[in-house]
């Protein structure tokens, strides 16, 4: 797999649901595509990372660069593991997690 796609219609159900699928990707130093809902305009950030795509045409058009694109897609693909690396992983967020309980 080289690209991530994550669709989704903005609605009630996508909101809560969104996020976790790109998560994944980029944790596997794939460039995800998302549609710009909820927490996704937070994690992506568009153009490093991967693309927020809100038009058919803008899926179209991502889809076929990284596909024609195998540096930008690698490079993409590294930027997308070290936010996962910096932000989202344990390591990141060890004393938040260890903070659960010096102050409980």
């Amino acid at each position: 797999m080289n690209i991530g796609l994550m669709p989704l219609t903005d609605d009630l159900w996508a909101r809560g649901k969104c996020g976790f699928k790109a998560l994944q990707y980029m944790a596997l130093g794939i460039p995800a595509l998302v549609s710009p809902v909820g927490v996704n305009t937070q994690i992506i950030e568009n153009g490093k990372n991967g693309f927020i795509c809100s038009t058919p045409e803008e899926w179209k058009e991502a889809i076929i660069r990284l596909r024609k694109d195998v540096e930008l897609r690698a490079k993409m693909g590294i930027e997308a593991r070290k936010k996962i690396e910096d932000t989202y992983s344990v390591q990141a967020n060890r004393f938040t997690f260890l903070n659960l309980f010096l102050t409980a």
